[in-house]
């Protein structure tokens, strides 16, 4: 928190190390914000509290200084501001103390799960209980957590109660059990003390009521699809019997509507569960990098490598890209002499056994592919510190998402050669049952000596067996998404198919087929919207008929619609007369309207020549 040391002239801390100092750093962090640095240094002087004893939220106060600090805080927020952390509770500087409780919890139930394994871990006066309760309502969840002081060491415990200081000590641990929903994005629980206690060995009894992880938002009594298809009943039923004067006609389209409206119920649930997720993910990852942080591990990890050697034979050069999780570096074989590229993860991902899992696996199913259009994998191996590096051949080139930020669109001459290429890395992929989901222009690759690689395999899923399940993660671009992938289900090959021919819809065009600047609406529109075909959308642009058929296919809601394989597609390419075809167009030949068309950002994206936009990024809702 960086808060300077003042000097105090009052109390100083007396008696054990009982409570951990994150029962203050919300606070504190508030206050700074609201009232200024000197206002904290202020508070603690007052409280006899050094300000390097709360610097860090993984350390330890005695029960006494804690209540003279919540006195004190209590004056400034009230004892409700005790209650209520709020977003407070997920800053980026409180998470020090959940490092371990987020690496197993996917669910708040998990954590209050954790806190009443774990009680030792914030607190060494008290244990907590965990009683599970019946859900007490549809989409809501509820527990009882009973506060209990250890009575191993009676003899310490003060004679009579502390009224005054136990209503303080009260508030904050109902703050700290209200705020753990707010990891996953949902309100804070609902607290109510049911019992209190009388004398200090007395037990503190709390039930807790919160949102679950599949909560519609918009109410509790009534879940989403339920209350969509009744919206949906009515109000088709409604305007056609009004309009048309037929009541048959209107309750037989109140059917149609209330079909369409648990669907777009069921759907609103999934967004918003895969909304707590990504925030969840966020917030992980984010306490992961403050625990390091504390460790003094961070620093250190996320220094310039340049210059180095690593495992004994990769000289590192100079940096080609760097981003939230990685960074990828030129490097030289110091023996063979010849370039690599090697990728690094650094900071919070390169001690997160998820993302290590992942670069694993990346390289798995790069090398077992083995075709001359999936960039090569060479080596994975440890630094000293434990930070994982992948090893892959060295591109000189560019992306397509490159080349289309500075052309907009590739003629057709060149791009149907093009997707050939990445058709033949498509059929060697799932000729190994390996689906790559994340197919976009910045994971293909186009190399100067015009060879094109696909990249990217970190999300590739094995339809076989799931080698690795990572709940959290988001996976896929939303605009490149099939209709099966926007709603969770099974992908194949041809789920890959789809996105190719957005990528190619939007290769051609400079326009993606299907877009919006809301995410949820994104993922709607990928069920039912299907786009107008690309020499209707670009009339002026030399697009053969037979390559626009082909790339509709591709784009067909069900998949037993599309081609059959990746090998077809080649076919249907290869089968395009070429004669005539432009392979440039003439400077400023670019996109159909003057305004770039609104784009959501990815949620993950990691390529040879860069990784952006870590799981921490949230994408935009509306």
């Amino acid at each position: 928190m960086a808060i300077s040391s003042g000097t105090s002239t009052t109390r100083r801390q007396g008696g054990k190390e009982e409570l951990r100092a994150s029962i203050l750093k919300t606070y504190l962090l508030r206050i700074r914000a609201e009232r200024g640095e000197q206002a904290v240094r202020d508070l603690l002087a007052r409280a006899g509290v050094d300000a390097w004893q709360v610097e860090s939220e993984r350390g330890w106060l005695s029960m006494e200084t804690a209540r003279r600090a919540l006195a004190e805080v209590a004056e400034i927020l009230g004892q409700e501001g005790l209650r209520h952390r709020g977003s407070w509770a997920i800053h980026s500087e409180a998470l020090g103390t959940h490092v371990r409780m987020l690496r197993v919890a996917k669910e708040p139930l998990d954590a209050y799960r954790y806190l009443a394994q774990n009680a030792k871990e914030t607190t060494r006066v008290a244990t907590w209980e965990l009683e599970e309760l019946p859900p007490p309502q549809r989409h809501a969840m509820a527990a009882r957590l009973t506060y209990r002081p250890r009575t191993d060491n009676i003899d310490e415990l003060p004679e009579s109660l502390d009224l005054d200081g136990e209503a303080l000590m009260s508030a904050a641990r109902e703050g700290e059990i209200a705020a753990i929903p707010v990891i996953w994005g949902l309100p804070e629980a609902t607290v109510t003390r049911e019992s209190a206690p009388l004398t200090p060995a007395d037990p503190t009894v709390y039930k807790v009521q919160w949102s679950s992880v599949a909560s519609s938002g918009v109410t509790e009594k009534i879940p989403a699809p339920i209350l969509g298809a009744s919206v949906g009943a009515l109000g088709l039923g409604l305007v056609v019997s009004v309009a048309a004067q037929n009541g048959i006609v209107g309750a037989a389209l109140a059917v149609v509507g209330g079909g369409l409206g648990y669907g777009a119920g069921i759907l609103h649930q999934r967004m918003d569960r895969e909304r707590a997720e990504r925030t969840f993910e966020r917030n992980r990852i984010a306490a992961l990098e403050r625990g390091l942080e504390l460790r003094g591990d961070l620093t250190s990890m996320q220094g310039d490598l340049t210059g180095a050697v690593l495992g004994g034979k990769y000289r590192i050069g100079r940096k080609l890209g760097s981003g939230g999780i990685g960074v990828v570096y030129a490097a030289e074989h110091t023996t063979l002499g010849h370039e690599v590229a090697v990728k690094v993860l650094r900071g919070a991902a390169a001690r997160d056994g998820s993302e290590i899992a992942r670069l694993r696996r990346e390289a798995y199913i790069q090398v077992s592919i083995e075709h001359p259009n999936v960039v090569r994998v060479y080596d994975l191996d440890q630094m000293p510190d434990g930070s994982i590096y992948l090893v892959m051949e060295r591109l000189v080139g560019k992306s397509l998402a490159d080349k289309l930020s500075r052309e907009n669109v590739i003629a057709p001459g060149l791009a149907i050669p093009v997707f050939i290429q990445v058709c033949r890395a498509l059929y060697a992929a799932h000729k190994k049952n390996i689906v790559h989901r994340d197919l976009k222009p910045g994971n293909i690759f186009l190399s100067d000596d015009g060879a094109v690689k696909v990249l990217d395999f970190g999300m590739g899923k094995l339809t076989t067996a799931e080698a690795l399940t990572q709940q959290g993660y988001t996976l896929g671009t939303p605009e490149y998404m099939a209709p099966e992938q926007c709603i969770g289900g099974a992908v194949e090959a041809r789920t890959d198919l789809y996105a190719f021919g957005v990528l190619m819809y939007e290769a051609l065009t400079g326009e993606l087929p299907i877009n919006s600047a809301n995410r949820r609406d994104l993922l709607d529109l990928h069920q039912r919207m299907i786009p107008p075909p690309m020499r209707m959308r670009r009339p002026d642009l030399p697009i053969p008929e037979a390559l626009d058929l082909l790339i509709m296919r591709c784009l067909k809601k069900r998949a037993s619609e599309r081609p059959r394989s990746a090998l077809d597609l080649e076919e249907g390419l290869a089968n395009i007369d070429l004669t005539g075809l432009p392979i440039s167009y003439p400077v400023g030949t670019g996109r159909k309207s003057a305004a770039k068309a609104p784009r959501t950002r990815p949620v993950e994206m990691s390529t040879e020549a860069s990784i952006e936009t870590p799981p921490r990024v949230e994408l935009p809702e509306e």
